[in-house]
């Protein structure tokens, strides 16, 4: 089977593409930080065998299922904030160097679980000098097989038996928000795990939610902006948005714990939302490093879901990109500094 040349495997993607010489399965899950190739390799070598193919990130999600149809290959794309109950006999995990490392140890010990006695897990990470990944898996496996390339290593185990002590990845804080304490559940791979981030902290301390006020939290993590929207607003409805499966199921438990009844956490990431327009208030904490398309994409998206005279409030340490970006039905009504953030406050006009 052939990978189109123009979107080639990531590097650890590929050390397992060329591992994988023969295979058979009834059900093999790929956890993949890119388009889940060598799900299709192993697809190649085990026609009747099913592969899926897990995100917790449905942008991620959608990208690959699009490459996996315009390749015309027969695997299940899914997205969940946890790997599938199913049991498979054959778990493919490729790592990337600087992948984060709370997931990876998670996601390694779910793919443990359900692999069935005698099932198989290999995983690959693009780094020649690896030690870490091999770590893990040898403290999952009896034996690990351990294969150097130039590239990287690839790791093979089978499963002899279920392991002794499942290890919790899960994290609750709390932080007050004026009379009262708010909890927030976490989980690896959600903005931001085990604590409140500062920029987050900044962006409720500056906010000006009124009681009433439909309040859109974009890009939501773990929730901790949109749970505290939601306390202010009192009545009014509030509606936490994010690509990440485990950040809104995040969301939705703390939202039940602080007995929370007028927020909702809604999967999303390409910002069509017809069920929450009309939002008076915007409020957007997007990553303010790499990439700005998706601080970009996030200010974009706010200003067609808030009414005419609403607001959006951003909290970045980007000013200057912001500034250099014409934001048609947006005007800038005030900019303010907080503790090293820029809090940009924008005004919706229809004119």
């Amino acid at each position: 089977m052939s990978i189109p040349q123009s979107l080639p495997p990531l590097p650890s993607e590929q050390l397992l593409i060329e591992a994988i010489d023969n295979c058979a399965f009834a059900n093999c899950l790929v956890v993949s930080p890119g388009r889940g190739q060598s799900g299709w390799h192993a697809k190649s070598l085990c026609p009747s065998g099913k592969v899926s193919l897990w995100y917790v990130d449905s942008f991620r999600a959608a990208q690959s299922r699009v490459t996996a149809v315009s390749a015309d290959v027969d695997v299940e794309v899914l997205c969940s904030a946890d790997l599938p109950q199913d049991p498979i006999q054959l778990a493919l995990i490729p790592v990337l160097q600087r992948g984060e490392a709370e997931m990876t140890r998670d996601v390694l010990q779910q793919a443990h679980e359900r692999l069935e006695i005698g099932g198989v897990m290999m995983s690959s990470v693009n780094n020649p000098k690896d030690r870490w990944l091999r770590e893990q898996m040898q403290a999952l496996f009896d034996k690990v097989n351990c294969k150097q390339t130039p590239s990287g290593w690839v790791y093979t185990a089978t499963k002899r038996r279920a392991l002794k002590k499942h290890r919790n990845f899960d994290a609750e804080f709390t932080f007050r928000e004026q009379d009262r304490l708010i909890t927030v559940f976490s989980r690896p791979s959600v903005f931001s795990h085990r604590s409140l981030d500062l920029a987050a902290r900044r962006l409720i301390s500056n906010s000006e939610v009124r009681p009433g006020d439909r309040v859109l939290d974009f890009g939501c993590g773990s929730g901790a902006v949109g749970l505290a929207s939601a306390i202010r607003s009192e009545s009014g409805d509030v509606f936490a948005v994010d690509c990440n499966a485990r950040a809104i199921e995040c969301v939705r438990r703390g939202a039940e714990r602080n007995e929370i009844s007028n927020l909702t956490a809604t999967l999303n990431h390409d910002g069509q939302l017809p069920q929450i327009m009309g939002c008076d208030l915007a409020l957007l904490n997007p990553p303010y490093y790499g990439d700005f398309a998706i601080a970009e994409h996030f200010l974009r998206t706010a200003t067609k879901l808030i009414v005419d005279g609403g607001r959006a409030l951003v909290v970045t340490k980007m000013r200057d990109e912001y500034h250099s970006r014409p934001w048609p039905n947006l005007w800038l009504e005030s900019e303010t500094e907080a503790s090293g953030y820029q809090l940009l406050t924008y005004r919706k006009h229809d004119f």
